[in-house]
């Protein structure tokens, strides 16, 4: 249990990071800092999602731990809905672009998204946190 709150701590940690930039004023480097706080955000909450489905529902539901997989895991767990579900899968695609954020028209393209993958993020955690506190 506690690390399954720690890991919920510092994927909300990384989300509130992320919520501080995307409150800025848009420039060249805000979307640069926010793009990199989206990638940690992501790396957080899927491995916190890792965590908390292993002490749920046991080590042996890890076939894949693979971020994609751990989407469609929390949705069989309850905490992401089927259309959060389909966000959370495009989130995760975002996230594998962000190494060709080089390319200013996928940068920003990107960067216009990432409120939306934030407010994500955040239901993600909250679901898990309340799942957790059932136990």
């Amino acid at each position: 249990m506690e690390n399954m709150n720690r890991k919920l701590d510092t994927a909300h940690q990384a989300l509130t990071r992320l919520k501080e930039v995307l409150a800025r004023p848009a420039d060249d480097v805000v979307r640069d800092s926010a793009i990199l706080r989206f990638t940690l955000a992501t790396e957080t909450v899927w491995k916190a999602a890792r965590s908390v489905i292993a002490d749920q529902m046991g080590a042996e539901r890890l076939n894949s731990a693979s971020p994609k997989a751990m989407v469609r895991e929390s949705q069989i767990a309850g905490f992401l809905t089927e259309e959060q579900t389909e966000l959370a899968l495009a989130m995760m695609n975002d996230r594998n672009l962000t190494v060709h954020t080089y390319d200013e028209e996928k940068a920003e393209d990107l960067f216009s998204r990432l409120p939306a993958h934030a407010a994500l993020i955040e239901s993600w955690i909250s679901a898990m946190r309340s799942a957790i506190t059932r136990l």
